[in-house]
């Protein structure tokens, strides 16, 4: 076709006209199809290489012939004009290259305009597009008119409206009717405006329509000056820029298909790998693969190049974040198959979308961990976090393990020195610490690794943790023997027996208040560890006890031994030691004292069922939790099911939903306005490779040990008889309630050994893990506590937070918020540092003396009791000497100017102290810790807010609930200067 537009008098030649230009000439002409048979003669060359019929948008239809002289011409004027019939199509046009005096004047009279009519192409481009004018640039993209009208097809373009059709305009619905760019069904498309995604043709757009179906080759397809003309306009900056320059290129050279796979493997050799021998030489074959005439050479290839992977990386990098697996998996299959091709394993392991990205990072938190470098291992694990294919399900959990490996590698590095001081110490050490230990572990066993570096990295922490719980087991076990045998009173410490009276009766005296009470058999301290977690999502939780100590901590309960639900269960909705069953459960609960007169229930398993299939409970349960007056116990036999059938591989993940029953219960006590009491009976060790003791004369490990006379129990306890090896521990006393009160048995008191044939875990023995019963105390955001409750701050210990590592290393001072303060006092072990003061020179202390002073003196551990809770830990004086240093900040000071209201006294400097120790509190919280009255809580937090977070930075978050507060202590810290 001729780039000619133009043909008339004083023209070289008259151009050829296409169909597009043919049919929107007719369109313009709404006379023609009034049923009057007609001819309309058009200057042109007398070459037509289209459909001899041919139809507008609005339905008229015209037949095209070509007329080369003058015979001609009046030959087809004639035999369309005088045909009998009525000639069908009733428009004729003629394409002619003579003049208007060359035909005889009476011919041409008797069509239509009695003229030939020259055609120029741009004005039936305006007519089409309904415009008022032509941009001049348009008009410069010689290349464009034809093509406009070519692409008008049968359709039409969408009118204007009278404006000016300037050029990007008319060009962008160009490309995307030629094409198909942003469109998924071209016969439905509404291009309303000649838009179908926005004004811009940009990177986006152009990796979606390299996805499409035959898209690429579309532009392939197009005769060369409009390919070329589209090509020119897409890789323009205010439209797809190196995006469109780089697609182009690989359409031309076959590989269009691929642009955003190409794209992804470009983002990494432009951008993320290390420059060496290996990356250029991968670079070259990646050039290469643009053609034999790429868009640009050296640097300035470079830059296109780096560009365009950084648009593609984003582009995939969304499909992965909005999960269109549809799309993103083949994109990131295919670059790494360009990957292997282009030799760029090397170059794949940086990038933060490719799986090859991916399993360097996991591999470089192997080495992390296997080089106990705690800050690197830290680090890795941010890295894998930040990954793109790290939101996977699969993924998620290796990733989490390795975080929990990474928490254990810190809890070896700082953990405390020395062994369990007495069982009170060794009940509030499972809850506070060692159950998140157990919970951490759960995951790395859950599921290892496939990768080589650090599967051995999960294996030697697994090792060493083991060992270390297993001498602390040992050593509570002897404090156990002895507290047993002696009938000591359990003082301060938590007890099934003692649990009615001073954890529920409390909450029963403050009037109007009901119980729910939920109590989840064989629940662990490491599975309460995690289920609260997540249930402070949505619930506030208490310390229900007050002691001397005045710090609210999680509780833990005391089982009754063995650690039985026969023995501890019926203890503790009995209130008094004994063994019995769920009909003792059920007669005795609702006597107990502690009601005060009032109605109480206990539901196990098999009345939970609803009557019907709407029913989410029993007709008997759902009356007593809307009743009003009914307290409420319920069994929920989940985690002690799932440890009698198989373990939980794969994820150690235990949630909520995954509880029976657990959550529409929750929901129930929302919406009765009850005082939530989550516990167990008993908690268990889980099976991990253990050995079976036969108690006629098995194996434990590589030892034998023969005890002729023990008749097995349960899995984890016999009667006496013969001798007793390491892995067990003899108890006695009036705490033995099995077969009856005061008897003696045997137990293990190793988590890897077991009596009976393999489950998944197992209960019964002396271990923590199963004599430590946890305690969630629960409240709705908002509600009322009962009196003498206390809102817990973030129960997780230090070393938990990837943060606090960060903390300790940058100031030299000690991180641990200390185990809770009826723990006894442990030096603990740590990596040497170098010291700084406390408290910075001159600065001034804004708290009383008391509140610095922290502590009671120190008690050596031994001088507690068997059964006695020990000495009070002081608080380390990380806290108080942090605030001190921040508050003699200018920056510090410069932020109290800002304050409308300055709060007065030390309100501000106790409230900084408890979120530093604490981490995460709720305003309310918060504000009874600083000493100001509930109701000023959210305005106080807000003051807070204003006054550390400087310059944008996020130091004190306020979490999505609008009720709970975030210190970020790696943050403030640095932006302080501290």
């Amino acid at each position: 076709m001729s780039d000619t537009v133009t043909t008339g008098p004083g023209a070289v030649g008259p151009a050829r006209l296409s169909a597009g230009t043919v049919r929107q000439y007719l369109a313009a002409r709404s006379r023609l199809g009034d049923g009057t048979v007609r001819v309309l003669l058009l200057r042109a060359a007398p070459v037509w290489d289209g459909p001899t019929v041919q139809r507008t948008a609005d339905g008229l239809r015209a037949r095209v012939a070509v007329a080369p002289s003058v015979l001609a011409v009046h030959e087809q004027i004639l035999d369309h004009l005088d045909a009998t019939p009525p000639a069908d199509p009733k428009v004729l046009v003629v394409l002619t290259d003579r003049e208007d005096t060359d035909l005889d004047p009476g011919l041409l009279a008797r069509v239509y305009g009695a003229r030939i009519r020259s055609v120029d192409n741009w004005e039936v481009v305006q007519e089409a597009f309904g415009a008022t004018g032509l941009d001049s640039r348009l008009r410069n993209e010689s290349w464009a008119a034809e093509a406009l009208l070519d692409a008008a097809a049968t359709r039409g373009w969408p009118s204007l409206g009278k404006g000016l059709l300037s050029r990007d305009e008319a060009l962008t619905r160009l490309a995307r009717r030629r094409l198909r760019i942003g469109r998924h069904d071209t016969d439905a498309l509404d291009e309303r405006a000649g838009h179908d995604d926005g004004d811009r043709l940009d990177a986006v757009a152009l990796f979606r329509w390299t996805l499409t179906l035959g898209g690429p080759d579309l532009l392939r397809a197009l005769r060369g000056p409009e390919r070329t003309g589209l090509a020119r306009f897409l890789a323009e900056p205010d439209q797809g820029g190196s995006t469109g320059t780089i697609v182009t290129a690989l359409v031309n050279a076959g590989h269009g298909g691929d642009a955003a796979a190409y794209a992804v493997v470009c983002a990494t050799l432009w951008g993320h790998a290390k420059a060496d021998h290996d990356l250029y030489r991968a670079r070259g074959r990646a050039e290469r693969w643009l053609g034999e005439q790429p868009p640009a050479q050296g640097d300035e290839l470079d830059r296109l190049l780096a560009s365009f992977g950084r648009s593609g990386e984003a582009y995939v990098l969304g499909l992965v974040d909005r999960k269109e697996h549809r799309l993103a998996d083949p994109i990131l299959a295919r670059a790494a198959q360009l990957v292997a091709q282009f030799g760029a394993q090397a170059a794949a392991g940086a990038s933060p979308l490719l799986p090859a990205g991916l399993d360097a990072r996991f591999t470089v938190a192997g080495h992390a961990l296997a080089d106990d470098d705690t800050a690197a291992a830290t680090a890795a694990v941010t890295a894998l976090a930040g990954h793109a294919l790290a939101s996977d399900g699969a993924t998620r959990a290796r990733i989490e393990r390795v975080r929990m490996a990474a928490r254990l590698r810190r809890w070896l590095t700082d953990r405390p020195v020395g062994d369990i001081a007495s069982v009170a110490d060794g009940v509030a050490r499972q809850i506070r610490e060692l159950g998140w230990v157990d919970r951490a572990l759960e995951h790395l066993e859950a599921g290892g690794d496939a990768d080589d570096v650090l599967a051995d990295a999960y294996s030697r922490i697994g090792a060493q943790v083991r060992a270390e719980r297993r001498e602390l087991d040992r050593a509570f076990s002897e404090r156990l023997a002895v507290w047993t045998a002696d009938g000591t009173a359990p003082g301060a410490m938590l007890t099934v027996e003692s649990f009615l009276d001073r954890v529920v009766a409390p909450v029963v005296a403050d009037p109007g208040r009901r119980v729910l009470l939920l109590l989840v058999d064989g629940m662990s301290a490491a599975i309460a560890a995690e289920l609260g977690e997540e249930l402070r999502g949505q619930w506030s939780e208490f310390d229900p006890v007050t002691d001397a100590t005045g710090t609210p901590v999680r509780r833990a309960v005391a089982a009754a031994l063995p650690t039985l639900t026969t023995v501890s269960r019926t203890s503790l909705f009995a209130g008094a030691l004994l063994k019995g069953d769920q009909s003792d459960e059920k007669r005795l609960f609702p006597r107990h004292s502690c009601w005060k007169g009032a109605p109480a229930a206990v539901f196990h398993k098999d009345d939970l069922r609803g009557p019907d299939t709407g029913s989410p409970f029993s007709t008997a349960l759902g009356e007593a939790l809307i009743d009003g007056r009914t307290h409420v116990a319920v069994v929920l036999n989940t985690v002690d099911d799932r440890l009698a059938k198989e373990q939980k591989l794969g994820d150690g993940t235990w949630e909520a939903k995954e509880i029976g029953a657990l959550e529409p219960l929750l929901r129930a006590a929302r919406a009765n306005d009850m005082t939530v009491l989550l516990t167990s009976d008993h908690g268990h060790v889980v099976e991990r490779r253990g050995s079976k003791l036969d108690v006629t004369g098995g194996t434990v490990g590589s030892a034998r040990h023969r005890t002729p006379g023990g008749t097995v129990g349960s899995a984890r306890h016999r009667t006496p008889g013969g001798p007793v090896a390491p892995a067990e521990v003899e108890l006695s006393g009036p705490r033995v309630v099995w077969p009856e009160p005061g008897s003696r048995i045997v137990a293990l008191r190793d988590h890897d050994t077991r009596y009976t044939a393999l489950k998944a875990g197992y209960h019964g023995g002396a271990t923590l893990a199963e004599f430590t019963i946890p305690l969630l105390a629960l409240l709705p955001f908002g509600a009322q506590p009962p009196t003498g409750w206390r809102e817990l701050g973030d129960p997780a210990p230090v070393w938990w937070e990837e943060a606090e590592v960060a903390v300790g290393a940058e100031t030299g001072a000690a991180t641990d918020a200390g185990p809770a303060p009826d723990a006894a006092v442990r030096p603990r072990r740590r990596h040497p540092r170098k010291t700084a003061s406390p408290v910075s020179e001159g600065a001034i202390s804004l708290f009383d003396q008391d509140e610095v002073a922290h502590a009671p003196k120190q008690h050596a551990a031994s001088s507690a009791g068997p059964g006695d809770v020990p000495a009070a830990k002081p608080t380390e004086a990380f806290a108080p000497a942090l605030v001190e240093r921040l508050l003699a900040t200018e920056l510090y000071r410069a932020q109290l100017e800002l304050l409308a209201r300055r709060p007065q006294g030390n309100a501000v400097p106790k409230a900084l102290a408890a979120l530093v120790d604490a981490g995460t509190l709720s305003m309310t919280a918060l504000a009874e810790r600083a000493g100001q009255p509930a109701t000023r809580a959210p305005g106080f937090a807000a003051t807070l807010v204003q006054l550390l977070n400087y310059d944008g930075a996020q130091i004190l978050e306020i979490l999505p609930d609008n009720r709970t507060l975030r210190l970020h202590r790696a943050r403030l810290i640095e932006q302080f200067g501290l």
